[in-house]
């Protein structure tokens, strides 16, 4: 019965993990709206946590520019 409980907790507790891992990352901007016409451009997608991700657009490709807590403390990582 104690191995029974263990394991179910286990499994719990694994999923609540999994679901929050899954949570935390933000969508890059999808392809092909990075163009010559908006290069230095920059988009930013929030989680919902608050955290967020700024992206700039350059050379046509999409690069994370900062990561940002849901405290608005960004870290630049260009």
């Amino acid at each position: 019965m104690k191995i029974r409980k263990m394991k179910g907790k286990a499994l719990a507790l694994f999923a609540v993990a999994l679901m929050g891992a899954a949570g935390t990352v933000a969508a890059i901007p999808p392809r092909g709206t990075c163009t010559a016409a908006n290069q230095g451009e920059y988009r930013t997608e929030t989680n919902f946590d608050g955290s967020s991700r700024v992206y700039l657009c350059d050379d046509n490709f999409w690069q994370t520019y900062a990561i940002c807590d849901k405290y608005h403390r960004c870290t630049i990582v260009i």
